[in-house]
């Protein structure tokens, strides 16, 4: 699920090489690898996907690791689209369950909150216009939304995985696709984004940002 530190990637890439000889895998993937990793990677052998969070709050991706898969065609799997909930607008950081492992998470801490909830306010700002102009949206849907539009505009195959545990969830996931963002829209969501206080990460070391 993530480079073993340890081990270094070229080591790695070649082992998991040898199960696609072996007719054992198909395609290989990579998680949370920097650029200069993902670089080495494929170098070795042909590498179809990165998967690293990506989101409207966690753009950190977008710096080096997003070109570079956009450079080698390397396709990118956003985990965590919707900010681990937070972006629908129904998650009280305040109130996470003593085990919540969010609790972990620099951005979800009580000095951070307050600062981030400007980005819920332009996610569900933007749902209300597009539904004023009869583009009916959920915050959840605009989260998906500017992630497919941020793969179109970069050139790159993004393929997010929000974590769906009821039916119904899946079809408001799909509506996503049919919404038209205007620049204005866009360029407020960007604003948000740039506002956003706190690491993605408990550890920096497991996600590349704290790598780059």
């Amino acid at each position: 699920h993530r480079r073993d530190l340890r081990v270094p990637i070229a080591e790695t890439v070649e082992a998991m090489a040898g199960l696609v000889q072996a007719g054992k895998v198909r395609h290989l993937g990579l998680s949370e690898v920097t650029a200069e990793e993902l670089r080495e990677a494929v170098s070795i052998h042909p590498i179809a996907a990165v998967q690293s969070e990506w989101s409207i709050w966690s753009r950190d991706v977008e710096r080096h690791v997003v070109p570079t898969a956009a450079e080698l065609g390397v396709g990118f799997v956003p985990y965590s689209p919707l900010g681990r909930g937070f972006l629908t607008g129904t998650v009280d950081g305040s109130k996470l369950g003593t085990n919540d492992f969010r609790r972990k998470i620099p951005r979800f801490a009580a000095t951070a909150l307050d600062a981030n909830q400007g980005v819920v306010a332009a996610v569900q700002s933007v749902a209300a216009e597009l539904a004023a102009a009869g583009q009916p949206a959920t915050p959840a849907q605009v989260a998906l939304a500017w992630l497919l539009t941020q793969g179109r505009k970069l050139g790159l195959p993004v393929v997010p995985i929000p974590g769906t545990r009821r039916a119904a969830r899946i079809d408001e996931n799909l509506g996503a696709l049919t919404l038209d963002f205007t620049a204005a829209h866009l360029e407020k969501l960007d604003a948000a984004a740039d506002a956003v206080v706190g690491s993605r990460s408990a550890d920096p070391s497991w996600v590349s940002e704290g790598r780059e």
